[in-house]
């Protein structure tokens, strides 16, 4: 009798452990649910691309050789129009502009000197003429030989008045011409001087180009030496931004200029900002160098302003191709193909056929089976009868050779229109 207690007993604490081990390393599926929403229903086109100013300016270095930069405002800051931004060392410019300022000012003494000695020189020829004349008047009725003198003289006095002030006046000219000339190598030295002072022609941020450095390519910097017209600087103007992105050739129908868009940055993906489709490309081109997809270039305006947004940022822009009201619409993941049927299932693990329409990227209609309030799995909640999947890596061994039963119900998926 007491064999057969102990047997009992053995078999109680062997069954108890089994199942006590069993429910420890046992797995629990909690499955998420999410809620069938009743409104607005947004269809969209995603086109990823990258931030950019609407407009900006290069900075380049002037037409000038021996170029060296001295100064450049620091990467990254924000100038207002007028700015200085580049500046090159002036030592050989300003020496050359003190020189030609002397030899304007020698010149224009000159024309001065010249411009007084015709006044004199005209008031005393006419002088001369007058007297020639008065003198011919009163003696050509003398005798011939006194009248003839006369009268040569005053001829002379006549030619003399023409020629001097004919040579006077060339002086004079000339003088003009000089001081033209010495006034123009002026101009061109202080044009030169003023051209290595680089100011911003517009608001903007400061970056920095790189450049040729004989060795390599490298970001422009104090101390360099750039060729004449090489570009140094980018100033791009922040109080319009826009998004320069793409969309394939097969969706390019659904977006057209004017069109609303949610653009979102990778930075900042909490934060939406407003825009607009301003231009669409006529022309499809490929994606990238050797690249079989064809697509469209698709600019989208930023209509509000933030001071975050910067040049070369990534963005993911949401066109809103359409907007419909009054839709019933629950999460793609919450959506599953069973047999050929589209079902859910319900916050109590209840299957249910429902007739789905549009979908977008995150959504899709329910045309019927639920509405709106409804609580539905994100999961298929009959997963749970065998383990999530990876649950039977952790089992301990003496769970193992135990066959289950496989779930009812098909492959999880998706149906949409």
């Amino acid at each position: 009798m007491k064999k057969y207690v102990y047997i009992g007993i053995v078999i109680v604490v062997v069954l108890g452990g089994y199942y006590g081990v069993n429910a420890i390393f046992s797995t629990g599926v909690d499955i998420p649910t999410t809620f069938v929403t009743h409104g607005e229903f947004v269809i969209a086109q995603n086109a990823n691309g990258t931030v950019d100013a609407k407009r900006a300016y290069t900075l380049s270095a002037p037409r000038i050789r021996g170029l060296q930069i001295t100064w450049l405002a620091p990467e990254g800051s924000t100038v207002a129009e007028g700015d200085p931004v580049i500046k090159f060392d002036a030592s050989q410019q300003t020496a050359k502009v003190t020189d030609h300022r002397s030899e304007f000012k020698i010149k224009k003494s000159a024309l001065e000197r010249a411009k007084k000695e015709y006044t004199i020189q005209e008031k005393q020829l006419r002088l001369n003429l007058e007297k020639a004349r008065r003198n011919y008047d009163e003696k050509k009725h003398d005798a011939p030989r006194i009248a003839r003198e006369a009268e040569m003289e005053k001829e002379l006095a006549e030619l003399n008045f023409d020629a001097k002030l004919d040579q006077l006046k060339g002086d004079v000219e000339k003088a003009e011409v000089e001081v033209q000339r010495a006034q123009d190598n002026l101009d061109q030295a202080q044009k030169e001087l003023d051209q290595l002072t680089i100011t911003a022609p517009i608001p903007g941020l400061v970056v920095y180009l790189e450049i040729w450095k004989g060795s390599g390519m490298s970001k422009v910097q104090e101390g360099d030496s750039p060729w004449p017209g090489m570009g140094l600087v980018k100033l791009p103007d922040l109080t319009e931004m826009i998004v320069n992105s793409m969309v394939s050739e097969v969706d390019a129908f659904k977006v057209d200029s004017g069109q609303e868009v949610v653009v979102t940055l990778d930075a900042l993906p909490d934060k939406k900002y407003a825009g607009l489709v301003s231009k669409k490309g006529t022309l499809a081109h490929k994606k990238e160098f050797g690249s079989k997809i064809n697509v469209f270039d698709v600019e989208i305006a930023i209509l509000d302003h933030d001071e975050n947004l910067k040049p070369g940022m990534s963005a993911s822009c949401d066109v809103i191709i359409e907007r419909i009201p009054d839709v019933v619409s629950v999460s793609l993941e919450a959506v599953f193909e069973e047999e050929g049927q589209t079902v859910v299932y319900l916050g109590n693990k209840k299957k249910r056929e429902v007739e789905v329409g549009r979908r977008n990227d995150v959504a899709i209609e329910i045309l019927s089976g639920l509405e709106g309030g409804d609580e539905v799995c994100l999961l298929n909640p009959t997963l749970d009868k065998q383990g999530l999947p990876g649950d039977k890596a952790t089992e301990p061994e003496l769970n193992k050779g135990r066959m289950s039963k496989p779930p009812a119900g098909g492959r999880r998926g998706r149906k949409g229109n």
